[in-house]
């Protein structure tokens, strides 16, 4: 029986194998939505000298989210397999906005990763992040010339290149908590790849080693080090990060199992908890949404994890299956030191709770890294269909 390989038929194939996954895109803006709320809820009487506007902060990341899913639909249509022979430019252009906060930045807690354009703050690495998903994935995938995957010493030493420059670009903003993001996810993306375990290993050993050289040293400071000390030793007072740890247990704890109602939590209103729109939101919605509020939060979060681990196994093709590995290793670690720093067995690093947390830069980025994941589970059988008429006219 003869098979019909016409372009009108193959195309026709095309158009019924684009599908969408809503329940991963209704997750992600169930949680941008609910994040919009809890925003305006700990921001309500806490608001920037000279600014009246009680929605300041939901109004900004408003826009944000609203130009987070104009770049979503945007990105829709690219498909992601020819971005694939680009990943040097990404590469380079994702080194550079991580670079640029060392020559236009501005220094908040220590921290140089804010670029203030006026109108707006960015943080350039919550960008980069994406970037280095991609330019890595590139490097792992099948390289022109190779009969099938192999990912050796070559594809690991320059991947590992590509990592060293992003975190060690953020490490130099001073930007621990994000660094340990990108390097926590190429991780994931080697453990994946397809390497040699050995490589995964060897890589973890000397990163361990590096830690406790730069404790020794004196590279990592002061400040990072009672981070990690607050939690080993709750009772331990040191200074804000103390305060801010105990402040946000409090918070949690007087939540109870249904919450003291939202828009009513006394240690949000009356500003106890510094950055509880940032770094510690988590302790509002557990303030004010109780037990309840905080397993539905984590069970959304699970399914978004979920859906792009799934996207993941089910692409036709290595760079898209990591593509959305990578999107789900970012989500997984910032959440579990997110919620891990405010109950107080993480160290607080400063990293935002994904679609959660006020920080347009950072919904910007995830609903770019959303758009590429839709986009590899739309394409996901295309490719079967052309390599089965490909090989019936060799």
């Amino acid at each position: 029986m003869m098979i019909d390989y016409s372009p009108k038929v193959i195309q026709e194939e095309n158009k019924r194998h684009l599908r969408f996954d809503f329940i991963l895109f209704f997750a992600v803006m169930a949680l941008s939505g609910f994040g919009l709320l809890i925003i305006y809820s700990a921001t309500r009487f806490s608001l920037p000298g000279g600014v009246t506007d009680p929605a300041f902060f939901l109004k900004r990341q408003a826009y944000a989210f609203a130009g987070g899913i104009f770049l979503f639909v945007i990105l829709l249509f690219v498909d992601y397999k020819k971005i694939k022979r680009w990943w040097i430019l990404i590469f380079v252009s994702g080194a550079a906005l991580a670079f640029s906060p060392l020559v236009f930045g501005y220094e908040v807690h220590y921290t140089r990763s804010w670029i203030d354009l006026g109108f707006t703050t960015v943080q350039p690495s919550e960008i980069a992040k994406i970037f280095m998903v991609v330019s890595v994935s590139a490097i792992f995938s099948k390289w022109k010339g190779e009969k099938e995957n192999q990912v050796g010493f070559k594809k690991v030493a320059l991947s590992l290149a590509v990592a060293v420059v992003f975190t060690g670009l953020v490490l130099l903003q001073s930007d621990f908590g994000t660094s340990l993001v990108f390097f926590i996810t190429y991780l994931g993306l080697l453990f994946i790849s397809g390497a040699n375990l050995l490589y995964f290993l060897g890589i973890l050993g000397a990163s361990t080693g590096l830690v406790f050289l730069g404790i020794r040293t004196g590279i990592i400071m002061e400040y990072q080090l009672d981070r990690i000390l607050v939690v080993l030793r709750p009772d331990m007072q040191t200074g804000d990060i103390g305060y801010n740890l105990n402040q946000s247990m409090l918070a949690i704890g007087s939540g109870g199992v249904w919450g003291q109602g939202l828009f009513l939590g006394r240690q949000t209103n009356l500003n106890y908890v510094p950055e509880h729109q940032t770094d510690f939101i988590f302790s509002v919605i557990g303030e004010e949404l109780g037990f309840i509020g905080c397993f539905v939060v984590i069970l959304v979060l699970g399914v978004v994890i979920w859906r792009c681990f799934s996207i993941s196994y089910q692409a036709t093709d290595h760079f898209g299956s990591l593509i959305a590995a990578g999107l789900a290793f970012i989500i997984l670690t910032q959440m579990l030191i997110n919620i891990g720093m405010t109950i107080g067995i993480m160290p607080i690093i400063g990293i935002p709770l994904p679609f959660l947390s006020y920080g347009g830069t950072s919904l910007l980025a995830l609903l770019m890294g959303l758009a590429l994941v839709e986009n590899v589970y739309m394409r996901r059988e295309l490719r079967p269909y052309r390599q089965i008429a490909y090989e019936e006219f060799e």
